[in-house]
């Protein structure tokens, strides 16, 4: 029995140190920098075994690695055809098998990649997972979402928004298909012998991208610089003196042309209200590139221009989240924000808008939806006090990245 208490007192011993071993996510964590800014929103995994030396040199001299290049190469070489590059399951399974083998032999190598990893947060949702099973379903991540661009935008079908993140072009038309192969050719020709199998979809996926003007996820970075003002009031804020961390108000684009539509100015108005009286310290006016199709307008310039002018609320206390495309990811990206900028994430933060979209934010519909597309709810313990606001605890695991939702992931 004594032995019996022992084993159990070390197991107990090893796991609590493994644990304590594990990075959490690091709110001043600096990202390593690829040079395209989309590839770093929707894909940190690849830029990190891309920029990362060590690790890279073990992918490039894998054998299980090189044998996925060589059908990759042989793949561009033969095919003009975006659908043909993407990453088929024999392949997906295959690098898991090397990443396992690799975590196994080369610890310390692989340890730098996953101390990125987790300080990222990129990859919150698996925090708790073991290391092999973190980047297991990383990689799956990254893979399915390359696959997710190439077939959408060479198909128009399988999107989460269609309204709002379809092509930009028809996509049986002639000059799009012909777009398409001088792309993959460009994508062919720069493809050389020490190119990994996954840059040149990689590659190809992001060239889609922007053929189709969608490089949403990648303008108004940084956000540290774009709200430079209200971060670096947010050091010196007494957070006692507040009953909520921010005001959230999420936009609402207009049906025409116009900047800003008159459902966002109401929410505005509201939120600037409770701003003046001193409810929270900022407002995260939130929202991206949404509607019409293709606006040249993001809700949350908008709105900030909109609240600093007409409603008098001062500059440094607006924080712009530009990216939002749903009610879900207005939560989640406030979320992140409130992170980044290094709020207290024990208090609660305040929802501002009209009765009808907080109705539905409360209801069992959204959080069906936050768990169908998300995976998680973003806000727990959501608390409706008045038709006009309801609050919410954030919850870490928003700072997860979306492979699924190139625009905004």
């Amino acid at each position: 029995m004594k032995h019996y208490v022992w084993l159990v007192a070390l197991l107990c011993t090893s796991i609590l140190a493994t644990s304590a071993q594990t990075p959490a996510p690091d709110p001043g964590y600096k990202l390593l920098q690829e040079r395209n800014v989309i590839v770093n929103r929707n894909f940190y995994l690849f830029t990190l075994l891309e920029h990362l030396p060590e690790v890279n040199k073990l992918l490039v001299k894998d054998t299980g690695v090189q044998r996925c290049n060589n059908i990759y190469r042989t793949k561009l070489q033969s095919s003009h055809h975006p659908i043909d590059m993407q990453l088929d399951d024999v392949t997906i399974a295959r690098f898991n098998s090397c990443f396992a083998q690799m975590l196994q032999q080369h610890p310390r190598e692989m340890g730098t990649l996953l101390q990125h990893m987790r300080r990222s947060g990129f990859f919150q949702l698996y925090a708790a997972d073991p290391d092999s099973t973190l980047l297991m379903k990383a990689w799956q991540d990254a893979a399915h979402g390359v696959n997710y661009i190439l077939n959408a935008y060479t198909t128009n079908k399988g999107f989460r928004y269609p309204k709002i993140d379809s092509a930009s072009f028809y996509v049986e038309s002639p000059a799009y298909q012909q777009a398409l192969t001088e792309l993959s050719a460009s994508v062919a020709r720069n493809t050389s012998s020490d190119i990994l199998f996954f840059q040149s979809p990689l590659a190809l996926a992001i060239g889609m991208l922007v053929l189709n003007k969608h490089d949403e996820c990648a303008r108004y970075l940084p956000l540290e610089e774009t709200n430079s003002a209200a971060y670096t009031k947010a050091k010196s804020v007494n957070w006692d003196k507040y009953t909520y961390s921010a005001l959230l108000i999420p936009g609402a684009g207009p049906d025409n042309k116009d900047a800003i539509s008159d459902a966002g100015k109401n929410r505005c108005r509201i939120g600037a209200d409770m701003y003046h009286d001193g409810k929270a310290p900022f407002i995260i006016v939130s929202g991206g590139h949404v509607h019409p199709f293709g606006t040249p307008y993001a809700e949350a310039i908008e709105m900030k221009k909109y609240m600093v002018n007409e409603l008098k609320v001062p500059a440094d206390a607006i924080i712009v989240e530009p990216h939002a495309r749903h009610t879900t990811t207005n939560i989640r990206n406030a979320v992140r924000i409130a992170w980044k900028s290094c709020m207290p994430l024990q208090k609660r933060m305040l929802c501002v808008s009209d009765a009808l979209q907080l109705y539905y934010v409360a209801s069992p519909v959204f959080s069906k939806r936050c768990q169908e597309e998300l995976g998680y709810l973003p806000g727990a313990d959501i608390q409706q006090a008045d038709l006009n606001f309801l609050s919410f605890m954030p919850d870490l695991k928003s700072l997860q990245a979306n492979s699924l939702d190139p625009l905004d992931p």
